[in-house]
């Protein structure tokens, strides 16, 4: 898989928006929790996810998506189906991911609705969804922005990256699926598949608007 920082899609006060940091809890294949450092790559627009299949490599994707938006790179699985069959009954799922955007560097944290164990007696109970988003200050340290509602949360993200969760996945992620479908598909199919990932139909609509205009005349 390719993972290309997002810098030349969204663009504010000509910054750049960067993954920094990435941890997974008992998310998809991953029964521990794992950290993958984005810095240490440097400045490389553009690196490869490279393993054997069932490895965590879509996962990665799909952890990124998830602590955004609360939702995965497909349709497939939600964020409640993603936690780990052999992860300790105690771990709580969670993805904690730090992005930076415009200068200013922000954390989120989401947890999926699960089932944990009682904090007392036997038995388990239901984890809730949650999710808390924080601005993170060089000098005064972490502002909470978003202390637990999940649907404020998303609403906060939108708005600081201008991208829904359905267009994040457009520009950001080529769904495994789709990109069968792209290597498959005849030539009028594939234009259709390159049309939705890249939604070109405001030039189509561009276009018409043209020639009304040109028939006009």
């Amino acid at each position: 898989l390719l993972l290309r920082y997002w810098s030349r899609f969204i663009k504010r006060d000509r910054s750049e928006m960067r993954p920094c940091s990435l941890t997974l809890t008992a998310f998809g294949p991953f029964q521990g929790s794992e950290t993958i450092p984005f810095e240490a790559l440097g400045e490389n627009p553009l690196f490869l996810i490279n393993g054997p299949t069932g490895s965590g490599k879509t996962t990665l994707l799909d952890a990124i998506c998830f602590a955004l938006y609360g939702r995965t790179t497909g349709d497939e699985r939600e964020g409640s189906q993603m936690r780990c069959d052999h992860a300790p009954d105690d771990l709580l799922t969670e993805v904690d991911f730090i992005f930076e955007l415009s200068g200013s560097r922000y954390r989120v944290r989401r947890v999926p609705e699960q089932q944990r164990p009682k904090a007392r007696g036997e038995g388990t109970t239901t984890q809730a969804a949650e999710a808390q988003f924080w601005r993170l200050d060089p000098d005064i340290g972490e502002q909470l922005i978003v202390a637990n509602k999940v649907t404020e949360a998303t609403r906060e993200i939108e708005q600081l990256t201008g991208l829904s969760v359905e267009q994040f996945r457009q520009v950001m992620v080529l769904p495994q699926g789709k990109f069968r479908e792209l290597l498959l598909a005849e030539s009028k199919a594939r234009e259709a598949i390159f049309s939705q990932l890249f939604q070109t139909r405001i030039y189509r609509q561009l276009e018409e608007q043209l020639k009304v205009r040109s028939a006009g005349i």
